[in-house]
C-alpha cells in the first residue's frame, strides 16, 4: 500500500516555516491527494473551520479545551489567508476573541456565529477592516465545554440549526440562565413568571464571556434545536441524545450526526422533529434503538470512537465513490469515514455495515496523547476550492504548555480527488442568474448570502427562479434550495414533480404557518418519505383535525420511521381521553400508537397498564411489561419457538484449564458455575442452588453417560494455575470415588439441581500442570450419575512490591499473552471484564478496549492501570449520588431516563436510582476504575496483561486499489473483505441457525447477491406468500448453506437438529487475491446427545475476472457407524438470492446451461451450472452454481422463484415427502464427498456469458 504525500515547504515571513515531511500527513488511497495548508505555530488545536463570504477559512482554537479556569487565555476565531492560491496559508490575522473553547463556527451575512458553551455569540465587523467590532451574547447558561454546543449550520429555511449535549446550565436566577427550551432538555424548572433571558449586546472591548466548570454536569438529556437568524423563536426539533458534536445536512436538507456513549459506541443518527433517540427518554432507555418502539432507530452501525465532524460531499467532478456522501471524522481512532446513504423507506441506512475509510493515521490514541502521524481529525468542511479541508487537533487532549507558552501542534489538511482539479470558482454576485449558482453551491455562506439576497429582491426574481426550476439538468441542491427561496418569496408556491418537490413544499408550507390541502392528501403518498413530512408537518402546525386522518395512516403503516412519527403525532393532537378510549381499538396498530404516547407522558396508572400485558399483540403485551418492570423484548431472540434440545450456552470469559480430553470421545466442554446452568453436556439437568463460596466459578461439564464408568481415565486435563479444584460428586454415592480419597476433602457445601437431586462438594489445593481423573463408579457401589469439577485458580502472585511503569516495561519483551488474557477476563486475576469488554466479551461499563493497541503506547497503559486518576477519560469520572433515603451511591452513569438512573458501580454491579429520591449528585475528580493493581500483581503479570492490551489493534484498514482479501473475526462470525468490500460473513455460531452458513454476500463491486441476514421489513417481504406481511423462511434460508432435510431421521435443513462447529481444520489465511480455510462440523441427533456424522469442509476463494470463485469441498463421515442420507427435496448446496434479483418482487432470472428459465424451467431438472441472477445498479449479478463431476451423482435444480435455489445431489422424490424413498448408506469408517464451485458474478447488462465464467474458473469442467 502505497500513501499519497505531497511534501510541502514555504517561508510565512514572521510566521515560521511551513514544512512538512511525510509523518505529517494522513495515510489515503492511491486516487486521493491530499496537501498540507497549515500547521503550527500558525494554528495549534484548530478545533472549528468554516469560509466566509470571500471562501477564506475562519479557525476555532486557543487554551480554553480541557480544563480552563476564569483567568485561562481566551479561545479566538483567525482568518487565514491564502493570497496567492497555492494552497498554502500566506498571514493570519485575528478576527475575533475573548471566547470559551470554540465548538462551532456559523457565517450568515455579515454575521458570525460562534458556539462557544456556555454561551452562543455572534460576531460582525462594522467597520471594514476584518476584525469584528460588535459582540452579541444571544445566550448564555448552556452547559460545560463538556457535551456543548456543537454543530451551528443554516438550513435552507434560514433558520439557525444546533447540536447540544446533555450538561446542563447553572440557573442562577437572573444572571445565569439559559432560555426555555434548553432548560426543558435538561428538566429544569424556574419559578412561575421567571422571565426569558435576553441577547446582550458588547463591544469588542467589552465582551466578557460566562465561565462554566468544566467538570461534567448532567442534566436529563441533549438535543437538536433550531432558531431564527436573531436567536428568536428557539425550538426543540429531536431530543434523547448525550453528547452530539457535528451534525449536517444533505442536498435534500435531511440530516445527519454522531452521539457518543462511554460504554455502547457513538451512534449514528438522523434527527426529525419530534424524535427522541434515547438519553434521557421519560421510560424506556435503548441506545441503539433498531428495534425499540419507544424511540427512533440509528441511522448506522455503533462505533468505538469519538465521532467529531461531519460534513456531506456533492461536488460536480468527484468520482461517485467519493461523492453525494458523508464523511465522519473519529477523532480518538484518527480516521475519516465514508458513509453512503441507503434509504429503507423514510429510514436512512448506511450502505455497509462497515463503513470505508477515506483517510487514516495508520492506528488511534489514547485519550491523553497521541504518537505517529499528526492526524487527528476534528473538523471537515467542503471548501470553495471543492477540496475536503480537516482540522486536525494537538497531539494532547487539551491544552498543552511548555516554557509558558501554548506549545500543542495542529494542522489544516486538503484533500481530493486525483482525478480532480480544486480551484476557486468565478462568481457574481450582482445578477440572479450568479446569485442562483451560488444558490447551489456546497459553500454554506455563498448559498445563505445568494439566498437571503434573492429574497430580498422579492417577487421581481419569482419568475427567474421558477424558470431555474424548469431546466433539466437541475442539482438535486439548488433544486431544494430554489423551492425554499420561492416559497419564502410566495408562501403560495407548491410542487409536486417529484419526491424531492413534493417533501420541501410541505416543509416550506409547514415553515410559512399554512395547512396546505395537499398535506394531508401525502398521508397516501407511495413515497414514506413524503408520508413522513406529512406527518411532521401536522404534527408542527397543530392540526388537530387532522386526527382523523393520522390515525388511517397508523391503521395501515408499515414504515418504521413514519410510524414512530405517526404516534408522536396523536400523542400531541389528540386528547389523553380519546386516546385511552383507542386502547380498545380492535386494529392492533391503534391500539400500539396510542399505548406508546400514553406511556410517554406517564399517563396510565400501574392498574390500567397491568390490563395491557395480556393483549394478543406481543409488541403491545411487551412494552405493557416493560413500563411495569418486567423483562421487554421486541423480537424473539435466543432458541428458536420450536426447537428442540439444549442451546450451548457461551463459554465463560476465562477457562482455567485446557487440553480437555474424555476416553470416551463424548463431548466436555468448560461452563459457568450458576443456578439453572446444565449439569452435563448430553442430558437437560440443571443446577438449582449453588453456594456463594462457589458462584461463578469456571467448572467442566461432563457427560452423564459416562457415569457408570468403573475403571480407568475418565478424563484428563492441564491446570494453567495452581487451584483450588472442587470435585462435585452425585450424593447418592456413599464416598467419593477411589481415585479422588487420597487428594480431596470433604467439605460442608452442597450443590443442589434436578437430576442429581444433591451433589456434594470435595476440595483439593492442586499444582498446575497435567491432572488425570478417574471413573465415576470406581469403588462406588450405588448407582449415580456422573461427577463434574469446578476450578478455582490462583492466578495473582503479588511479591509485596509496588511496581512501577519503569519497573515494568522491561519485561514486556517475555510477556506471556494467555497469561495476559486470562488476568484481564477472570474473576480471580485483575478482573477488567467486570468493566471493560473486548470483542463483546465482558460489560460495557467502561471503554471498550478491543482495539486499545492501535490507540496507546505500552507506558500509557501501564500508567492508566497503576494510577487510574491521572487522566480520566471523559464521561469516565466517578459522580457521587446521595438519595432522600439516605442511601449514597458512587460510580458510572450508564443510562438515563425521566425516572431513573443507571449506575455501574465497582465490581461490576448496577444500581437503578429514582429520580425522585436523589438528594444530590456530584461529579468527582477521580475515576471510578479503582486503583491498587500495581499490589495485587507482580511485574511480570503487570506486563503480560499490558502485553495482551497492546495486541488488540484494530484491522488493517484498506485504502489503496489493489483488491486483496483478508479475513477479520468478530466473535462468532468470520467476515470476508475482498479490498474495500465485505464479500460475506461466515456464521460460526447462532443461537437460532444452528448450522453453518455464509451470509450477506456481495460482489467484488458491493452488490449484495444474498438476502439479507436477518432479513428485513420491507425490503424482503415475499409477494409470492398468501400473507403480504410475510418473510419466506427468514432463518431457514440465510444466504449460502449446505444442509439436508434427512439424516438419520434428523432435519438439519428446518433446524430441528444442530450441527455444531467443532473447530477449524485450517486457520482463515489469505495472501492477495486468494484466500481459504477449513472447518469441521458435528452433527448431533434432535436430542443433542449424540454423534451422527462429522463433516470437514475447505472453503477456497479467489478473485477472477467475472467476481469471486468458490471451491466448496465436503466430506462426512463417522468412524463409529452407519449413516444413511435420504433423498429429502430440501439437501444440497443451497442459496436464498438477494430480493431484488428474485424472479418474483425483483428482477431477476433463473438460467441453467440447457437455457431453462426460472422456477418452472429449471425446477427439478440435472444441470451442469445453473445461475440465479438480476439487474442492479447497471450490472447483471448473481450466483453460478457448478456441481464437480466426480460427484456421485448429477444435481437437481430445487428453484423457487420468491428466490430459493439449492442443488441436490440425490434422487429426486416421485412425491415430495419428508420420509425418503431411498436412502445412501454412508458405512462406518467410509467418506461421502460433495464439491462445487460458486461463482459470485456481476457483468454487463447485455454482457453475461455463462461460458466465460466457466473458461475463467480454477478447475476444468466438462
Amino acid at each position: 500500500m502505497r500513501s499519497i504525500l505531497t511534501a510541502l515547504c514555504s517561508t510565512l515571513g514572521t510566521l515560521g516555516n511551513l514544512c512538512a515531511v511525510p509523518a505529517d500527513f494522513p495515510i489515503v488511497a492511491e486516487d486521493l491527494a491530499v496537501s498540507l495548508f497549515a500547521r503550527d505555530p500558525i494554528v495549534r488545536n484548530p478545533c472549528s473551520l468554516t469560509f466566509d463570504s470571500q471562501g477564506r477559512p475562519c479557525v476555532g482554537m486557543g487554551p480554553q479545551y480541557r480544563s480552563p479556569d476564569p483567568d485561562t487565555e481566551p479561545d479566538s476565531v483567525w482568518i487565514l489567508k491564502d493570497q496567492d492560491k497555492d494552497g498554502l496559508v500566506d498571514a493570519r490575522h485575528k478576527f475575533a476573541t475573548g471566547f470559551n473553547s470554540i465548538q462551532g463556527l456559523a457565517w450568515k451575512g455579515d454575521w458570525l456565529w460562534i458556539a462557544n458553551a456556555p454561551d452562543l455569540t455572534r460576531v460582525r465587523d462594522t467597520d471594514g477592516d476584518d476584525v469584528a467590532d460588535e459582540y452579541v451574547r444571544v445566550y448564555t447558561d448552556l452547559g460545560n465545554l463538556e457535551h456543548g454546543l456543537h454543530g451551528l449550520n443554516f438550513g435552507p429555511d434560514g433558520r439557525l440549526y444546533m447540536s447540544k449535549g446533555n450538561s446542563k446550565g447553572l440557573s442562577i436566577i437572573p444572571d445565569r440562565l439559559a432560555p426555555r427550551s434548553f432548560r426543558e432538555l435538561w428538566g429544569i424548572e424556574v419559578p412561575p413568571g421567571t422571565p426569558e433571558p435576553q441577547p446582550t449586546i458588547f463591544t469588542a472591548a467589552s465582551y466578557q464571556k460566562n465561565y462554566q466548570n468544566p467538570r461534567d454536569d448532567w442534566g436529563v438529556t441533549g438535543g437538536i434545536l433550531r432558531c431564527n437568524d436573531d436567536g428568536s423563536n428557539l425550538e426543540i426539533i429531536s431530543r434523547g441524545f448525550r453528547n452530539p458534536w457535528d451534525i449536517a445536512f444533505d442536498n435534500r436538507f435531511d440530516w445527519l450526526g454522531t452521539d457518543n456513549d462511554q460504554t455502547m459506541g457513538d451512534k449514528i443518527f438522523t434527527p426529525f422533529f419530534g424524535s427522541h433517540f434515547g438519553w434521557g427518554h421519560p421510560w424506556s432507555y435503548d441506545w441503539k434503538g433498531d428495534g425499540h418502539l419507544p424511540t427512533a432507530p440509528s441511522s448506522g452501525p455503533l462505533f468505538e470512537g469519538s465521532g467529531a465532524g461531519v460534513i456531506h460531499c456533492a461536488i460536480p467532478g468527484y468520482p461517485n465513490n467519493y461523492n453525494n456522501v458523508f464523511f465522519i471524522n473519529d477523532w480518538l481512532n484518527r480516521e475519516i469515514f465514508i458513509y453512503r446513504s441507503r434509504w429503507d423507506g423514510a429510514w436512512r441506512k448506511p450502505d455497509r455495515l462497515q463503513l470505508e475509510v477515506l483517510a487514516h493515521a495508520g492506528g488511534g490514541r489514547s485519550m491523553p496523547l497521541s504518537k505517529g502521524r499528526s492526524f487527528d481529525p476534528v473538523d471537515i468542511e467542503m471548501g470553495p476550492d471543492g477540496a475536503i479541508w480537516i482540522t486536525s487537533w494537538g497531539r494532547q487532549y487539551g491544552a498543552h504548555y511548555e516554557n509558558n507558552k501554548l506549545a500543542n501542534e495542529g494542522r489544516i489538511y486538503r484533500l481530493w480527488p486525483r482525478n480532480y482539479s480544486p480551484s476557486y470558482p468565478s462568481r457574481d454576485t450582482l445578477t440572479v442568474e450568479g446569485l442562483i449558482a451560488d444558490l447551489g453551491s456546497h459553500l454554506p455562506a455563498w448559498r445563505t448570502n445568494a439566498q437571503e439576497e434573492l429574497i430580498r429582491r422579492g417577487k421581481s426574481v419569482e419568475s427567474s427562479l421558477r424558470a431555474a426550476l424548469r431546466k433539466p439538468d437541475l442539482s438535486v441542491a439548488l433544486e431544494t434550495w430554489l423551492v425554499w427561496t420561492i416559497g419564502r418569496i410566495n408562501p403560495d408556491g407548491w410542487f409536486e414533480e417529484n419526491t424531492n418537490r413534493k417533501v420541501q413544499s410541505i416543509r416550506v408550507a409547514t415553515f410559512n404557518g399554512r395547512l396546505h390541502p395537499a398535506i394531508q392528501q401525502a398521508l397516501s403518498d407511495k413515497e414514506p418519505k413524503v408520508r413522513l413530512a406529512a406527518v411532521i408537518a401536522l404534527r408542527e402546525l397543530r392540526a388537530s383535525d387532522s386526527t382523523a386522518a393520522l390515525l388511517n395512516l397508523a391503521a395501515r403503516e408499515s414504515d418504521r420511521i413514519v410510524y414512530y412519527a405517526a404516534w408522536g403525532a396523536l400523542m400531541d393532537l389528540l386528547p389523553e381521553n380519546q386516546r385511552k378510549t383507542l386502547l380498545g381499538d380492535r386494529r392492533a396498530s391503534i391500539r400500539l400508537a396510542a399505548l406508546l404516547g400514553l406511556l410517554e407522558e406517564d399517563a396510565l396508572s400501574k392498574k390500567e397498564i397491568e390490563t395491557y400485558t395480556k393483549d394478543q399483540n406481543t409488541a403491545i403485551a411487551d412494552l405493557s411489561a416493560r413500563r411495569l418492570g418486567g423483562k421487554h423484548q421486541f423480537e424473539h431472540r435466543g432458541r428458536p419457538l420450536a426447537a428442540t434440545g439444549q442451546v450451548q450456552p457461551p463459554e465463560p470469559l476465562a477457562i482455567p484449564f485446557s487440553n480437555v480430553r474424555a476416553s470416551s470421545g463424548h463431548a466436555y466442554r468448560a461452563a459457568t458455575l450458576h443456578r439453572g446452568a446444565a449439569c452435563y453436556t448430553d442430558r437437560p439437568y440443571l443446577l438449582t442452588r449453588i453456594p456463594p463460596e462457589l458462584e461463578g466459578l469456571t467448572f467442566l461439564q461432563t457427560a452423564c453417560a459416562d457415569a457408570e464408568s468403573e475403571s480407568g481415565i475418565t478424563v484428563s486435563l492441564n491446570l494453567k494455575y495452581p487451584s483450588t479444584v472442587y470435585l462435585i460428586d452425585d450424593a447418592r454415592a456413599e464416598s467419593m470415588p477411589r481415585w479422588a480419597r487420597s487428594q480431596w476433602k470433604s467439605t460442608s457445601l452442597v450443590i443442589e439441581g434436578n437430576d442429581p437431586k444433591r451433589m456434594k462438594v470435595y476440595r483439593a489445593e492442586l499444582p498446575s500442570g497435567p491432572l488425570s481423573l478417574g471413573a465415576s463408579r470406581d469403588g462406588i457401589k450405588a448407582r449415580k450419575g456422573n461427577y463434574i469439577i469446578a476450578v478455582q485458580p490462583h492466578i495473582l502472585a503479588p511479591d509485596g512490591k509496588v511496581a512501577t511503569v519503569e519497573s515494568v516495561l522491561p519485561l514486556l519483551e517475555g510477556a506471556n499473552l494467555e497469561r495476559g488474557q486470562d488476568l484481564f477476563f477472570s474473576m480471580h486475576g485483575a478482573n477488567c471484564a467486570s468493566c471493560h469488554q473486548v470483542k463483546g466479551r465482558g460489560k460495557n461499563h467502561a471503554p471498550d478496549l478491543s482495539e486499545i493497541g492501535s490507540r496507546a503506547s505500552a507506558r500509557m497503559l501501564l500508567e492508566s492501570i497503576l494510577n487510574p486518576s491521572a487522566s480520566i477519560v471523559e464521561g469516565f469520572a466517578a459522580q457521587f449520588i446521595s438519595t432522600h433515603s439516605g442511601e449514597s451511591y458512587t460510580g458510572v452513569v450508564l443510562e438515563e431516563t425521566g425516572k431513573r438512573i443507571t449506575m455501574a458501580m465497582l465490581g461490576g454491579t448496577t444500581s437503578e436510582i429514582e429520580r425522585a429520591d436523589i438528594l444530590s449528585r456530584e461529579s468527582l475528580s477521580i475515576s471510578a476504575m479503582p486503583p491498587g493493581f500495581g499490589a495485587i500483581m507482580n511485574r511480570q503479570q503487570l506486563a503480560d496483561l499490558t502485553a495482551w492490551l497492546m495486541n488488540l489493534k484494530k484491522p488493517e484498514t484498506i485504502t489503496d486499489n489493489e483488491e486483496k482479501f483478508k479475513f477479520r473475526e468478530e466473535g462468532a462470525q468470520l467476515h470476508l473483505q475482498l479490498g474495500k468490500t465485505q464479500i460475506a460473513t461466515y456464521i460460526l455460531a447462532h443461537e437460532q441457525l444452528t448450522r453453518r452458513a455464509f451470509v450477506n454476500m456481495r460482489t467484488p463491486s458491493g452488490i449484495q447477491v444474498t438476502r439479507n441476514f436477518p432479513a428485513r421489513r420491507p425490503d424482503d417481504l415475499d409477494p409470492s406468500s398468501r400473507d403480504a406481511e410475510r418473510i419466506i423462511h427468514p432463518l431457514m434460508h440465510p444466504g449460502l448453506w449446505m444442509s439436508f432435510g434427512w439424516i438419520d431421521g434428523n432435519d438439519y435443513w428446518r433446524l430441528t437438529s444442530k450441527v455444531k462447529f467443532e473447530k477449524y481444520l485450517e486457520r482463515p489465511t489469505s495472501s492477495g487475491r486468494e484466500a481459504s480455510f477449513s472447518t469441521r462440523d458435528r452433527y448431533l441427533n434432535r436430542e443433542g446427545t449424540g454423534t451422527v456424522c462429522l463433516q470437514d469442509t475447505s472453503y477456497r476463494f479467489r478473485r477472477i475476472p467475472a467476481g469471486i470463485e468458490i471451491t466448496w469441498k465436503a466430506t462426512f463421515y463417522n468412524d463409529d457407524r452407519d449413516f444413511l442420507f435420504g433423498d429429502q427435496e430440501e439437501s444440497g448446496l443451497a442459496l436464498r438470492i438477494a430480493s431484488p434479483l428474485r424472479v418474483k418482487g425483483g428482477n431477476g432470472r433463473i438460467l441453467n446451461n440447457r437455457g431453462e428459465e426460472n422456477g418452472t424451467g429449471t425446477w427439478g431438472r440435472n444441470f451442469r451450472w445453473i445461475d440465479y441472477s438480476g439487474v442492479v445498479k447497471g450490472k447483471r449479478a448473481g450466483i453460478m452454481v457448478i456441481p464437480h463431476p466426480e460427484n456421485s451423482r448429477r444435481s437437481w435444480s430445487h428453484s423457487r422463484d420468491y428466490g430459493l435455489l439449492a442443488s441436490n445431489p440425490f434422487q429426486k422424490q416421485p412425491d415430495e415427502r419428508r420420509e425418503p424413498y431411498i436412502t445412501t448408506n454412508v458405512k462406518k469408517g467410509q467418506q461421502f464427498k460433495l464439491a462445487y464451485t460458486i461463482v459470485l458474478h456481476e457483468s454487463g447488462v447485455e454482457s453475461f456469458d455463462s461460458q466465460k465464467i466457466i473458461d475463467s474458473i480454477q478447475e476444468p469442467r466438462p
